[in-house]
């Protein structure tokens, strides 16, 4: 492999040049959504993917549930867990924040606690510390950007497409 290597208390990652992909992992004591952004911000990417795998000291997530209107659907509550996972597999979107203009992250994961309780949902920002490692590989998008706002039918922050 070719490019940029780049290693630091919280992350390592090595650019791909060919393939215009960006591969690593989060160190120890990062949170997932911080060091991905750092990632992100050091190699000037503004949208993409990302899949990761790896272990987390907990997990703080909601899931979806069933909404008090027949045919509706509602975030449940945050949830952490009380013990160590290992997230099994990790798929995150990119984009940009528009009234804060800065990096978000959109994020789902499926894991496994220390009990054998395998489970997942929607992550939350800030909330989610690096056990041992989480290695990943981004997929950057040079172009579209996707940008995220509230949506008007549902009252929550979706990423958009369009200029």
């Amino acid at each position: 492999m070719e490019g940029l290597v780049l290693d630091n208390s919280r992350w390592q990652a090595l650019y791909d040049r060919p393939t215009d992909r960006i591969i690593g992992r989060l160190k120890a004591g990062t949170d997932l959504f911080t060091g991905m952004k750092e990632v992100c911000n050091h190699f000037g990417v503004k949208g993409g993917q990302f899949q990761c795998m790896g272990s987390l000291k907990q997990a703080t997530y909601v899931q979806v549930q069933r909404g008090e209107k027949q045919g509706t659907i509602v975030y449940s509550p945050k949830r952490q867990t009380t013990s160590p996972v290992e997230l099994i597999s990790g798929l995150g979107f990119i984009g940009i924040d528009m009234e804060t203009n800065d990096l978000d992250i959109h994020f789902h994961g499926s894991f496994v606690d220390c009990d054998q309780h395998f489970t997942g949902g929607h992550f939350l920002e800030g909330e989610n510390e690096i056990a041992i490692t989480v290695e990943f590989i981004l997929y950057p998008l040079r172009e579209a950007i996707p940008k995220r706002r509230k949506d008007q039918q549902f009252g929550v922050l979706i990423f958009h497409f369009d200029e």
